[in-house]
């Protein structure tokens, strides 16, 4: 069995996640600037980076009871439970089949679930997600791991057979950040999700899709819990959110030039299709592709 591989994480990064979760979120102005602060870095220091490798982010159990009338796959899916399954790189759809999966609910009885796919996050920067369907546990059993057992690979021809999680966020935990990528914001695939104010954009990706409470509309207050650590030292909020879809992607749209290296979430704003809400949530972020 493979085992998943961890990321490499450059030294700094700890020293920007450490002063980051010091910061007390919700507070202050718009720009906070840390530089002034009486902190030495060795000549060795660079801006984080991460170098991500083929592995298994995140399983998310976010709903043990799709709505009856929901149908996914060509099937009827209502009571079923809802696993979305994120990962470090694209997914090939061509090789994307229910059988590449194997649920351990916490029994350990293995399961494979009825249905896999890549709906909704289907946008071209998109594709990281694979929905899975099927009877995978309760809020008191939960499921125990996903592993990779068939012919999926990713969009570079590499396969993942083998790839495992043993780490399965419960149904009553709210979602939390797993990726997220710098791109300009005139990259293809971000086309009119920023303003022409915006310098750069970090596409977030979750757990599970998200909105606001009830399935609203992500809004200012959601806009201004998200809080972007600049390699300048400034931290700023984006000055709007795109892809506001109930998916697992948003879009922070960043006006600074200034490379964005770190992002964090103040708990309880973006609510996952059961409606519970995130926890704090931070995370390093890396140059997209």
């Amino acid at each position: 069995m493979i085992k998943p591989m961890t990321n490499i994480v450059h030294p700094k990064f700890l020293f920007w996640l450490a002063l980051t979760l010091a910061f007390v979120l919700g507070s202050g102005c718009a720009t906070e600037n840390i530089a002034s602060m009486d902190v030495v870095l060795s000549d060795e220091a660079e801006a984080p980076r991460i170098e991500t490798q083929a592995r298994i982010l995140s399983a998310y159990h976010g709903l043990d009871a799709l709505p009856q009338a929901a149908r996914i796959c060509g099937i009827p899916i209502g009571g079923e439970d809802g696993m979305p399954v994120a990962f470090s790189v694209q997914i090939n759809n061509e090789t994307l089949a229910p059988t590449d999966f194997a649920v351990e609910t916490a029994s350990g009885e293995i399961v494979t679930p009825i249905c896999a796919t890549l709906r909704p996050a289907l946008e071209s920067l998109e594709q990281r997600t694979i929905l899975l369907v099927g009877t995978f546990g309760t809020p008191e059993a939960p499921p125990r791991a996903v592993e990779i057992v068939g012919q999926l690979e990713d969009t570079q021809g590499n396969p993942l057979f083998g790839l495992r999680i043993e780490k399965v966020t419960p149904l009553a935990a709210g979602p939390s950040l797993v990726f997220a990528e710098r791109f300009a914001p005139s990259a293809p695939g971000l086309e009119d999700e920023c303003s022409d104010q915006a310098q750069q954009a970090v596409l977030l990706t979750w757990e599970g899709g998200v909105t606001g409470p009830d399935g609203a509309d992500l809004a200012e207050v959601q806009r201004t819990g998200v809080w972007v650590l600049l390699e300048n030292g400034d931290r700023v909020h984006p000055i709007s959110l795109g892809d506001d879809d109930p998916d697992n992607h948003v879009v922070a749209c960043i006006a600074e030039a200034s490379p964005a290296i770190i992002v964090s979430v103040e708990s309880g704003l973006f609510h996952d299709p059961g409606d519970d809400a995130n926890p704090e949530t931070s995370l390093g972020v890396v140059l997209g592709n």
